[in-house]
């Protein structure tokens, strides 16, 4: 495994797993105490001198535990927790610190959701055994409502081919470094998978990982989903809401699709990645993002940079470190492969007869390993008996197979072996194929191909805009 680089300007590089709390407490001394006893106990404190500081640093960072006193000039710790539940949640416990304690102190803090109540003179260890369960619980509920904003399963693509060989021999040589990534290649290739890959081989491999497909979410709220908002930044934003900026915090973040956003959002982008720093909408203060990106793009952003749609600073940025994803019909010998292992994700212990085997094999795959995947998923479900027939194949796929072996009307065999069809319009033929079969229904073949409609109303667009050699109706 080679060594750590330094980290990409302006991105913190901190990756410390230490556990992280916010002190607050008017005494100085105790304050002062407690930062140094905790920090030999491999906890980072940070201190503030009252409630409106403590409240100022919960803008500007993330603590997964506040510990508080109760008595203070001004905002009481009291208050101060239920300010803390009201803007962070569950995503920050608070242990609450008195010299004046009382029964009634103590049931008050746990009502108000405080997760411990310790009298003072506190001794250290007690606290830092408390600091870190109630870490540890925070951080649980944390991975808890990343899960369930994931855009992904997380299924792991195998394969043999040297094509992905050499992908998987770059993401070993990559993952370790702090460096961004940029991922290139068609979509269904796995881009999202390797960028998992990279975050597991990487020493942030503990913390987060968060992905977001850009091209799934409008313009207008991109930027609300990876920096937050304020309460009353906009129509609908009842409460503070933390983005995805904020959720990866000593992470990896996943921006799946980027070529597919703005040039005003790629200026706020750059500047993230250039600083380490960004702010909510509607908020002043800035946050600081510890946070490794991995960008990802099926377009050519060279092209889009001279079309003026992407900023080429932006794609110099992303750009440090770069892996193109083969297409799957570029490594045809790993479709076996997938397709055992997308029928044990299902439970299923189901044979493939040669004869569909040598079938998925010759389909060319336009939508690459998703629509491998959805194909084989499809046959998972309607399949009744132990064996796969060549018949249990998705009529298109069987379909287009069939016309890989067969040339087309007013060609020789021979031409076609010496004269091969371009990948493109291999692929506009399979869509066009699609579309005949689901006589017509766009959303449907999208869903076949393994494309949002958008990008097949785009490619329909371009086939109608530029001539091309007829092709023939399946039979």
């Amino acid at each position: 495994m080679s060594t750590p680089s330094a980290a990409s300007p302006g991105v913190s590089s901190t990756e410390s797993t230490k556990e992280r709390v916010l002190i607050v407490d008017d005494d100085d001394g105790l304050r002062g105490l407690l930062v140094r006893e905790l920090a030999r106990k491999d906890i980072e404190a940070i201190p503030a001198k009252d409630g409106e500081e403590g409240l100022r640093l919960l803008d500007r960072d993330q603590y997964p535990v506040v510990v508080s006193d109760v008595r203070m000039p001004g905002m009481s710790g009291l208050e101060l927790l239920k300010r803390v539940k009201e803007r962070e949640g569950d995503l920050t416990e608070v242990i609450v610190l008195t010299g004046h304690g009382t029964i009634d102190q103590a049931i008050e803090a746990i009502r108000g959701g405080a997760y411990h109540y310790l009298t003072k003179p506190v001794k250290v260890a007690e606290l830092a055994a408390f600091v870190r369960s109630a870490s540890e619980k925070a951080h649980v509920r944390r991975e808890n409502l990343l899960l369930r904003r994931e855009t992904a399963s997380g299924t792991e693509v195998v394969g043999a081919s040297k094509a992905w060989q050499k992908v998987e021999r770059l993401v070993e040589k990559i993952g370790p470094t702090s460096s961004t990534v940029l991922l290139l290649g068609r979509s269904g290739t796995g881009k999202e998978i390797v960028a998992r890959a990279i975050h597991r081989l990487s020493t942030r491999a503990a913390r987060p990982f968060v992905a977001i497909n850009c091209a799934s979410v409008t313009a207008s709220l991109l930027e609300s989903e990876l920096f937050g908002h304020e309460a009353g930044a906009f129509t609908g934003a009842q409460k503070r809401r933390r983005g995805l900026f904020e959720l990866a915090q000593g992470g990896t973040l996943f921006l799946d699709e980027i070529g597919e956003t703005g040039t005003d959002f790629q200026a706020k982008l750059l500047r993230v990645l250039e600083t380490g720093e960004f702010r909510r909408v509607g908020g002043d203060a800035a946050l600081r993002a510890d946070v490794r990106v991995v960008a990802a793009t099926n377009r050519d952003l060279k092209a889009e940079i001279d079309k003026g749609r992407f900023r080429d600073d932006l794609y110099y940025r992303l750009n440090v470190l770069s892996i193109e994803l083969p297409v799957l019909s570029e490594r045809k010998e790993d479709i076996p492969l997938l397709v055992q292992h997308f029928l044990k994700l299902h439970g299923k212990s189901i044979e493939v007869s040669p004869e569909a085997l040598e079938l998925l094999t010759r389909y060319p795959w336009p939508g690459n390993v998703r629509e491998l995947r959805n194909a084989v998923e499809r046959m998972a479900i309607l399949s009744e008996g132990s064996v796969l027939s060549s018949e249990d194949l998705p009529g298109e796929v069987r379909a287009g197979a069939e016309a890989q072996a067969a040339p087309a009307e007013g060609e020789s065999g021979a031409a076609e072996a010496d004269q091969p069809i371009a990948l493109a319009e291999l692929e506009r033929r399979h869509i066009l194929k699609v579309l005949e079969y689901t006589q017509g229904n766009k959303m449907r073949a999208a869903r076949i191909l393994g494309v949002t409609t958008a990008t097949l109303y785009n490619k329909l667009k371009a086939y109608a805009s530029q001539p091309s050699p007829p092709v023939r109706p399946a039979s």
